[in-house]
């Protein structure tokens, strides 16, 4: 009876080794699939609006690891704690979201690299038409416009987009007649078509905060893109007219293409032809 209970004891205790042993192992090719497929970048535990000294939320834990999979990492995503000593937050940063090197700098800057002879812009851009928010800072980026049928533009507004002569003719043309060679006494012209210009070929960003990515699909959630372009003043009058005229569209230029390109880039009735004149 007792060898009985001795093999009964043996028997159990090697059970449960073996039920330790799966466990262990398990847990290790889930922790070696997780690595593989991961990577640890860091994130804040609260909110930090923009302007914010990052050094005294170190020293209080704020920032903590997360795993994201490896195809939702964001472009210059903060890895270590080391690059957020010294920085100041320069664009809010969200509550458990990866941290862009884009919102971070050594103290804060009003010009952010603006260059001279040019004004910095702030621009608000939804989804899609922001290019689904994968655009970084220093990215150069075309800026569409589409102006819709019945839009109903000011010979003052009009100026942006055309020369003296061309709105002469834009508005003869609108008016039903030949052509003037002085002003005309319509100062509004009713767009009789949809159009699509090229409204800025290329502009380079300065700074971009974009929707927080989905650390569960790896993918940017909705929402707005906020940017700060560092633009040639007449572009940037041209932007502020089409901003509360038209419809905008952003695309992304290749790494090797910061001058964008020469074609006007009209989608479907040629601008010329939607107003009567040539371009």
């Amino acid at each position: 009876m007792r060898s009985r209970g001795l093999v009964v004891a043996i028997a159990v205790v090697l059970a449960v080794l073996a039920a330790v042993g799966v466990i262990v192992y398990t847990s290790n090719v889930r922790e070696t699939a997780v690595n593989e497929n991961t990577t640890t970048v860091l994130a804040s535990t609260q909110d930090i609006q923009a302007n914010t000294p990052l050094d005294p939320l170190i020293a209080q834990g704020v920032f903590q690891p997360i795993q994201v999979p490896n195809s939702g990492v964001v472009p210059g995503a903060v890895t270590s704690q080391s690059e957020l000593e010294g920085q100041t937050a320069v664009a809010p940063i969200y509550q458990n979201e990866q941290i862009p090197l884009a919102r971070i700098s050594v103290g804060v800057s009003n010009t952010y690299g603006v260059d001279p002879g040019n004004i910095g812009i702030g621009l608000e851009v939804q989804g899609q038409a922001a290019v689904n928010g994968i655009v970084q800072q220093g990215d150069n980026i075309p800026i569409y416009a589409t102006f819709r049928r019945g839009t109903l533009v000011t010979k003052q507004g009009l100026k942006v987009l055309l020369t003296p002569a061309q709105i002469n003719k834009a508005f003869a043309q609108a008016l039903g007649g030949a052509p003037t060679t002085g002003s005309v006494s319509n100062n509004v012209f009713q767009v009789q078509t949809d159009f699509t210009i090229a409204l800025v070929p290329t502009v380079e960003v300065l700074a971009v905060q974009n929707p927080p990515v989905d650390t569960t699909s790896g993918r940017t959630a909705s929402g707005a893109s906020i940017f700060v372009l560092n633009m040639d003043p007449t572009d940037a009058q041209e932007l502020i007219f089409a901003t509360d005229h038209a419809t905008l569209y952003l695309g992304l230029l290749p790494p090797d293409n910061k001058d964008g390109y020469t074609e006007p880039g009209t989608i479907g009735v040629p601008f010329g032809k939607v107003i009567g004149v040539s371009k």
